[in-house]
């Protein structure tokens, strides 16, 4: 459960969410990103994704525009 916060948004918060509505609103083209990692760290990856029920494609998203928006 999110806790409720009386804190005003920040311009970071703003950015991170202008980032990820430009990118779950679109219908632009997508590509893919290929990359080697250890397969212990993929199984985990892989774990934690299905504990959540979520995709792996949906995490990395997420990382990456949480990367872009610091």
């Amino acid at each position: 459960m999110m806790a409720l916060s009386s804190k005003r948004p920040s311009q970071r918060d703003e950015i991170k969410a202008r980032l990820l509505n430009d990118v779950a609103e679109t219908n632009e083209k997508k590509r893919r990103l290929n990359t080697e990692i250890e397969d212990s760290l993929y199984r985990r990856i892989k774990g934690r994704a299905a504990e959540e029920g979520r995709t792996i494609s949906s995490i990395t998203r997420d990382l990456w525009i949480e990367f872009l928006s610091k």
